[in-house]
């Protein structure tokens, strides 16, 4: 019997709205009268996911930052896995080397060692041109780029950034150019042996730490719940979603907009994200009980 249902969260559990259908919410929320629990295991970080469940009155565990950080359902934060402070100085010396603009992710958000022009140089020239040729239905609107240049944090010293961001859970970039990034991480690889490097498509790279995997965190989520990789049903669409996905035991469902990696390795596939596959999976699961 299923006793957990885990979910990521954009392209699958989100449309292309970037929001949780109606059809979705009631399902979720008949779910959960069902006693079967459901969590969400994302790339986003707390306070970005949190007003969108808010907006469907959902609350729900949380794995976020790809696997660095645990939150019930209260928002309490129960575990979380960083980039070793001191690794980080050599880590951007990488990036810069290799002439790639990158982001820092902290718990306290989104962190940029350089001057509000220049992100805005990246985000116009590199990183919304490599999310197009990514997802080709990507958008953004005026309001949503005014508000991440607002939410960002803005630095010109590196000691600095590290004394109010001691803990980093990533950092990320996005390019349209797919040669840079893929020296960047065969660099990486041999540099940083013990850091998780992630290409979810060639115009992404993202480091974590190795414990930072969707996979290994929901492997310890479930040990800490008491629960089994056999009763659970893992649900999802991107290569960053394979390490759970390919958990041994676990019923897997790839959405039916996945990546092909993921449809081949995945046991079982539902709808794609615009016609409520989540949904689709978690009333078959209710109607099963």
């Amino acid at each position: 019997m299923i006793e957990l249902i885990v979910s990521d969260l954009d392209d699958t559990l989100l449309n292309n709205q970037k929001q949780i259908s109606p059809r979705t919410v009631s399902a979720l929320k008949q779910l959960q009268k069902a006693g079967i629990g459901f969590l969400l295991n994302t790339e986003r970080e707390y306070d970005d996911v949190k007003p969108i469940l808010d907006a469907a009155d959902i609350q729900c565990d949380m794995i976020c930052s790809g696997g660095s950080c645990f939150f019930n359902q209260t928002g309490k934060q129960n575990k979380a896995s960083y980039i070793p402070a001191e690794t980080l100085p050599p880590l951007l010396r990488l990036f810069g080397k290799n002439r790639i603009f990158y982001e820092i992710y902290s718990t306290r958000g989104r962190c940029i060692l350089a001057s509000k022009q220049a992100y805005e140089t990246y985000l116009t020239g590199e990183k919304i041109p490599g999310l197009l040729m990514e997802t080709k239905d990507f958008e953004i609107t005026q309001e949503q780029y005014d508000t991440l240049i607002e939410e960002t944090l803005f630095y010109d010293n590196g000691e600095l950034l590290l004394k109010e961001n001691p803990e980093i859970v990533k950092v990320v970039s996005h390019s349209n150019d797919i040669w840079k990034l893929r020296h960047l991480k065969q660099d990486l690889e041999i540099s940083f042996p013990d850091l998780a490097i992630i290409g979810e498509s060639p115009y992404h790279i993202e480091v974590n730490h190795t414990d930072a995997l969707k996979g290994i965190a929901l492997q310890k989520y479930i040990k800490q719940q008491k629960l089994s990789l056999k009763d659970t049903l893992v649900i999802g669409n991107g290569e960053n979603d394979y390490s759970m996905l390919a958990l041994p035991h676990v019923k897997s469902v790839a959405m039916g907009n996945a990546v092909p990696i993921i449809k081949d390795i995945c046991e079982y596939s539902t709808k794609n994200n615009t016609e409520d596959g989540v949904a689709v999976v978690l009333e078959h699961v209710i109607s099963s009980i």
